[in-house]
């Protein structure tokens, strides 16, 4: 939010100057984001608000923060108004349907308006705050919206049916052109104000243009409300519609101020642009917001802050601020000012008399009382071993964005009932190009690896653990996912190696995969040939556990590589990081070294080309227990005098026992156990 520093100075005694009024705004927490000087003692200050301080957007707000800050007094701007004979209420009538998103909504009018050009100081402060200036009546609204924080909206009455103005939802498909030239298709879930045929406005966000003030109007209906901050909030988003108005709503405003703020607008335009203001106030209020009291024990500041503040500092702060203070047996009676709406509780208090106390005062030092030790959450320290594991195997992580759209799914050329095209899609998207949550990280991976390389980095090991999204009952399930891209070179400055030995192939994100399940300590995790549509037809496996595939890798499919300008052989890995963990033993386990030695074997045998070495070495695995410590393949022969379509295998076999030294014999027999299963269970042939 913009603040014009000549502005406050109408508000409150400022005695800084612009670079000491900067200090000042950020010690008090006012984010200063940007400032522009205008001359040696003025500036626009660009101030970054928090979302629950409603009070302080507008110069009057951050006027009160300065006051209290320099213990002197606001000056209050003028809303004297010389009122006509004849009353609002015999023109206008109030209905407001929905009191729960509405909680007060005021009415006057003005007649015998000039509507023309702003006078040069309106124009001038509304320019410095980037509103832009459109007639005196319509900026009158704005300068009161920035002056006190009160939104409001000034409609042509003459093109007000009926002279009624109704607040209520919106009927299904009603149509409705705002002041923005936009023609809108409105649901119920949207709350208007109407007239008494159609909408005249989405109420607390924007205007329409069927009774938007003209060089015509000569009686001005002027309404200033509160409305439900969720309300708008949901509303803006759902439309993609945000407002200086709606940024105020959503924050919530001051209800007990809104007679006060509509006085100040009737007594402004009456002096920019002539007119009589009819008698009364049209007040329609739910029901009267009471004033919130909090007892403030004293022996809690020190103990929230770790510092001492004397009692007489507190109180004169808070009263300062606006705040009813009394102090009695150590304990101050506080009763909360009605746009205060952020102060709830004790600490609140503190909060005020820690910021006007100075943050800069209050020690660094570490409480007293722990305790507790905090520790990660299981599931975040599962995640934050695995990102250990894939950082040590040289990948560097990347986040991308949850969203994406139907292209980017198109693209992995799925097939038409594939989970991945399940998506759900945004109500209110906010980007063209982000409809629908990701079913997948896939895309969001290519986009990486496809801007780098359009800058010429083609050496990319990436990896990314993310949240996918599958719909259910409830609307959306969310799932933790891992995926991996590599591609290019994977060392840097190898002069003493062969350039192909260094590149990426499918055998290098294989054993990505294999070294975390290997930290994991994940069992009987299996690789198997498998077919998707993104991944080379010969080149792609599957992640088994337990039998169920888990997720997929593979070397990229040509024709996608060529699409997206990607180096020829592009691996890619996705997966489900849930299953996954379930198996993982993340725990450190203690096994003592072996006490007995270990006795080898080689084995040497011709089997099909088609059988997979998994499924070979799982064979030997099942027929070697107990006995059987590990497997290891160390050649792989296809020449003569194997015939075509097979190829010859040979295994490195260790044997040992944890209570005593194998016997030749028993290693014979597991061989032999071996040697048979090996036969008849997948037609090898043993070569001596």
């Amino acid at each position: 939010m913009k603040v014009l520093v000549s502005w406050l100075r109408e508000y409150v005694d400022i005695p800084f100057k612009v670079d000491e009024l900067e200090e000042r705004l950020s010690m008090l927490g006012l984010g200063v984001e940007g400032i522009e000087r205008i001359g040696s003692d003025d500036a626009v200050f660009d101030l970054e608000i928090a979302a629950n301080r409603g009070d302080l957007m507008s110069h009057l707000g951050v006027a009160r923060e300065l006051a209290a800050a320099t213990r002197s007094t606001v000056r209050l701007p003028s809303g004297d108004v010389a009122r006509d004979r004849q009353t609002v209420s015999e023109f206008v009538h109030v209905e407001v349907r929905e009191p729960d998103l509405c909680p007060r909504f005021t009415a006057t009018m003005l007649v015998d308006v000039r509507v023309g050009s702003s006078p040069e100081w309106l124009t001038r402060r509304l320019e410095a705050c980037d509103v832009r200036s459109i007639n005196n009546i319509v900026d009158v609204t704005n300068y009161v919206m920035l002056e006190m924080g009160q939104p409001m909206h000034a409609f042509d009455f003459d093109r007000v049916r009926g002279g009624r103005l109704v607040v209520r939802p919106a009927r299904s498909k009603e149509v409705l052109t705002t002041l923005d030239g936009v023609q809108r298709t409105l649901d119920p879930q949207t709350l208007v104000v109407a007239d008494a045929e159609q909408a005249a406005g989405i109420a607390g966000i924007i205007g329409a243009a069927p009774s938007e003030i003209t060089a015509s109007t000569r009686r001005v209906l002027l309404e200033a409300a509160v409305w439900h901050p969720p309300m708008i909030r949901r509303t803006s988003k759902r439309l993609g519609v945000r407002t200086e108005s709606s940024a105020r709503f959503e924050r919530g405003v001051d209800q007990a101020s809104v007679p006060s703020a509509s006085a100040r607008a009737v007594a402004l335009m009456q002096q920019v642009g002539g007119g009589r203001a009819l008698d009364g106030l049209i007040d329609v209020q739910a029901r009267r917001v009471p004033q919130k009291q909090i007892a403030l024990n004293w022996s809690t500041v020190p103990r929230v802050l770790g510092t001492d503040v004397s009692l007489n500092e507190g109180v004169a702060t808070l009263r300062s601020l606006g705040f009813q203070a009394e102090a009695s047996d150590g304990t101050v009676r506080v009763v909360v000012p009605s746009y205060r709406r952020d102060v709830e509780r004790e600490e609140d208090l503190v909060e005020d008399i820690a910021r006007h106390h100075g943050y800069e005062r209050i020690p660094e030092e570490m409480p007293v009382e722990v305790t507790a030790q905090g520790s990660w959450a299981p599931s975040i320290d599962a995640e934050r071993a695995v990102r250990d594991v894939l950082i040590r195997t040289g990948l560097t992580e990347v986040l991308t964005v949850p969203l994406t759209n139907g292209a980017a799914l198109e693209m992995l050329r799925l097939p038409d009932k594939h989970p991945y095209r399940d998506a759900v899609p945004i109500r209110n998207p906010m980007v063209e190009d982000h409809v629908l949550l990701r079913t997948t990280l896939l895309p969001g991976l290519l986009h990486v690896a496809r801007s780098n390389a359009s800058h010429r980095l083609t050496d990319i090991q990436v990896f990314e653990i993310g949240r996918t999204f599958h719909p259910n009952r409830a609307g959306a399930r969310e799932q933790r996912s891992l995926g991996v891209l590599m591609t290019g070179a994977t060392l840097r400055g190898a002069w003493n190696l062969p350039p192909e030995s260094v590149r990426v192939t499918y055998y290098t994100l294989k054993g990505v995969l294999e070294s975390l399940l290997a930290e994991l300590r994940v069992p009987e995790a299996e690789f198997r040939s498998a077919q998707a549509s993104w991944l080379h037809p010969g080149r792609a496996a599957s992640l088994t556990l337990g039998g169920h595939a888990i997720g997929t890798l593979g070397e990229l499919h040509p024709d996608l590589s060529r699409a997206l300008d990607l180096p020829a052989i592009t691996c890619i890995a996705e997966v489900d990081l849930e299953a996954l963990l379930e198996h993982a033993v993340l725990q450190p386990r203690f096994v003592p070294p072996p006490r007995y030695p270990s006795m080898r074997r080689d084995i040497s045998f011709v089997v099909d080309a088609g059988v997979p070495v998994a499924e070979v070495e799982a064979a030997i695995r099942r027929a070697g227990r107990p006995l059987l410590e590990s497997v290891e393949l160390f050649d792989i022969y296809t020449a003569a005098p194997v015939p075509e379509g097979r190829r010859n295998l040979a295994y490195a076999l260790s044997f040992r026992s944890p209570d005593r030294t194998l016997t030749a014999e028993e290693i014979v027999e597991t061989m032999g156990a071996i040697t048979r299963a090996l036969e008849k269970g997948l037609g090898a042939k043993i070569r001596d």
